[in-house]
Order: C-alpha cells, then sequence, then structure tokens
C-alpha cells in the first residue's frame, strides 16, 4: 500500500515539475523575443531608409511580407528545434521593427510623443501582468473566452475593410479599442490553455501566440492614446 502510495506521490510530483518547467521555457521564450523585438526596433530607422533606398515610397511592403512570411514559419516550426529558435528570432526582429517604425511615427507627429510611446508600453505591460497573474493564480479555464475572441477580431477585421474606404477617426479608434479587448481576452484564453495541456512540446508556440497578442495591444494603445492620428 505505501509503495503505490508513494508511486502516485512521485508521479503528481513529477508531473507538477513538468508543468511548472513548461510554463517556465514559455515565459523564458517570450522574453528572449522582447529582448529580439528590443533590438529590431532600435534597428529599424537604418533598416527603413535602406528599405526606401530600395523600394521608395513602397519600403512598407517588403516589410509586411517579411511579417506575415516569418510568421507562418515561426508557427510551422514551432514545435522543431533548431528552426523554431531562428523561425522566433526572425519574426520577433522584424515585428521589432514595425513596432519601431510606429513609435518613430507616434514621436514625430504628436507633441508629447516620447510619453505616449512610454504609456503605450506600461499600459501593456500593466496589461500583461494582471492577466496573467489573475489566469495562473485563479487557475480558472477561460476556454469559453474562444468564440468572444474570434468574434471580437472578426468584428475589427471588418471595421479594418471599411477603414480603407471611409477615413474615420472615430471608427479607426474603435476598432483598436475591439483588437486591444479581444487580445487582453487571448492572453486570459492561451494563459489558460498553457496551464491545462497535456503536451509539453510546443513552447514555442505558447510564446508566439502571447507575442502576437503583445504586439497588437502595443501598437492599438498607441493609437488609441494619440487620438486614432498616428501615421
Amino acid at each position: 500500500m505505501e509503495s503505490n502510495y508513494e508511486s502516485r506521490t512521485i508521479f503528481g510530483t513529477s508531473r507538477v515539475e513538468e508543468r511548472i518547467a513548461f510554463v517556465r521555457s514559455v515565459y523564458l521564450w517570450l522574453m528572449a523575443g522582447f529582448g529580439v523585438a528590443a533590438v529590431g526596433a532600435l534597428s529599424a530607422p537604418y533598416v527603413i531608409n535602406a528599405l526606401i533606398g530600395v523600394a521608395g515610397r513602397f519600403f512598407w511592403l517588403p516589410l509586411i511580407i517579411a511579417f506575415y512570411g516569418t510568421f507562418m514559419w515561426a508557427q510551422k516550426v514551432s514545435r522543431t528545434r533548431p528552426q523554431n529558435r531562428y523561425a522566433y528570432a526572425a519574426f520577433t526582429y522584424v515585428a521589432g521593427i514595425l513596432a519601431g517604425l510606429a513609435m518613430v511615427a507616434t514621436a514625430a507627429t504628436q507633441a508629447s510623443g516620447p510619453g505616449i510611446v512610454l504609456a503605450a508600453l506600461a499600459m501593456t505591460a500593466a496589461d500583461f501582468l494582471v492577466l496573467s497573474a489573475y489566469a495562473l493564480v485563479s487557475k480558472k479555464d477561460f476556454s469559453f473566452l474562444g468564440s468572444f475572441i474570434m468574434m471580437g477580431l472578426g468584428v475589427a477585421f471588418i471595421g479594418i475593410l471599411v477603414g480603407f474606404f471611409l477615413h474615420v477617426a472615430m471608427l479607426q479608434m474603435l476598432i483598436s479599442a475591439v483588437i486591444v479587448i479581444a487580445c487582453s481576452a487571448k492572453i486570459l484564453y492561451d494563459t489558460s490553455a498553457m496551464l491545462r495541456t497535456g503536451d509539453y512540446g510546443d513552447a514555442a508556440g505558447f510564446a508566439l501566440s502571447l507575442f502576437i497578442s503583445l504586439l497588437n495591444i502595443f501598437l492599438n494603445l498607441l493609437r488609441l492614446l494619440s487620438g486614432g492620428r498616428r501615421n
């Protein structure tokens, strides 16, 4: 009897340790992504100048292609080592360049541009810390948010399409607000899934999903704080 109890205890302890190690791995991947994105943001002016020299006013096109291309690559190889490291680094670097471009544009077009950028960064960090802490401490299952997230992002996508034809600042701000709410819900959803998964082989995939949510929250908070006037 004691032997069976000990084996169950050891097995339970092992599973808890595996889960803790997995969660730690996800957050290490995420922090590494932030580090690479910071390098991308700092190098953004140089990259943009180089692209303008090559593509002129269409300099944004190679960036968009690189963003979606590296994102799909990172998703595809998230379980494959060491390709997942290269793909994740490439994606977060390109994402950092786009974030850097948005920050430079805001700082250049707003009287309090640097302050708005810092406020958006602080609000994004606070949003992530509060939501993550709540999901980790409460251990609630937030899988029910899946349909809400899809609906919110669907509405935002339709709004973006409409925005191409109707350049209304209020519509753009409404879209940004919807994206911030939907991506905040996605953080709860992903953190809950991370705590409940029995598959510990895709830490990079979870980190990628969290990184995307945080990137969208930051960029759209930047738009909201600048009054929808960011170019």
